[in-house]
This record gives structure tokens, sequence and C-alpha cells, in this order.
């Protein structure tokens, strides 16, 4: 009997060990619907704008490009994030362009991101991947002294 008690419990705990594992595993799978080269449904004249988001870490590095042949000079911006909110900078051809992106993950399908332009709040945007990982959902919402107001993009997996 003591045999077969031990082997139970060591069967339960391996169990248990493979439902964490499992778990775990979902989540990092939850993470990555993030991941990869998203094209912007509505695209800017002259070419389609394409974000690449890369994990590194806890983070990200994003990569914003227009891209086309009647696209206008290659521009290419960069962030890289911690995703806790902090601001960090605009890159524009690596140099700094005098805008910032505080980008926090509320969950593993939604952030919240404050934008700003030389130290002024100039938006909130909140996005959220579908849970297939192939649509990105942006809703900005600009300060009041922006004609825009509101804004909501569509963004799909390539």
């Amino acid at each position: 009997m003591p045999f077969f008690t031990h082997s139970y419990l060591r069967i339960h705990r391996i169990a248990l060990f493979v439902v964490c594992l499992l778990s775990l595993s979902s989540m990092v799978r939850a993470d990555s619907l993030w991941s990869g080269a998203w094209v912007l449904r509505e695209p800017p004249q002259g070419g389609r704008l394409i974000m690449t988001v890369e994990e590194v870490d806890t983070g990200w590095n994003l990569t914003y490009k227009v891209v086309g042949p009647d696209a206008p000079v290659s521009t290419v911006s960069t962030v890289q994030t911690p995703l806790n909110g902090k601001e960090v900078p605009l890159l524009v051809n690596g140099k700094p362009s005098g805008q910032t992106m505080g980008i926090k993950m509320i969950d593993p399908h939604r952030t919240v991101t404050v934008l700003r332009f030389k130290g002024k709040e100039t938006g909130v945007s909140k996005a959220e991947v579908s849970p297939d990982g192939k649509v990105l959902k942006i809703e900005i919402d600009y300060v009041s002294s922006n004609p825009i107001g509101k804004e909501v993009q569509y963004w799909d997996r390539q």
C-alpha cells in the first residue's frame, strides 16, 4: 500500500506540473498573438503602412514602414517599449522625433498607449488583438485640440 500511495502522489505531482506548463504555454502563446507583420486596412496614399511587432525579453520592438511603388521617400519609425507604460522615444530613421509612446500591456490581448509630442499629451490609444490573432483594432482618442478627434484603425496580420 505505501508503494501505491507514493506512486499515486508522484503521478499527481507530474500531472500538476504538466498542467502548470500548459497554463504558461497558453499565456506565452497569447502574448505571441501580437508578433509579426500587420498591414493597415486603409493605407496612406501611395503605399501600404506595415507595422512589425517583435517580442524581446518582456517588451516589444515596433517598426513602422510605408512601402509601395508610389510611396514617398522611405521612412522607418521605431519604438522599443518595455510594455510597462514607461515613455519611450519614437525614432524616425534612427533619430528622435520629439514623440514618445508609453505602452502598457493590460492583458495578453489589450494594450493602452499614451502618445506625447515634446512632453505634451496628444492622445491615448487602446489596442486589442482578436482571439485568433488575425485582426488588430486600435482606437485612438486625440486631445481636444486635434481636429481628427477619434480614429479607429484595423490592421490585418500579413
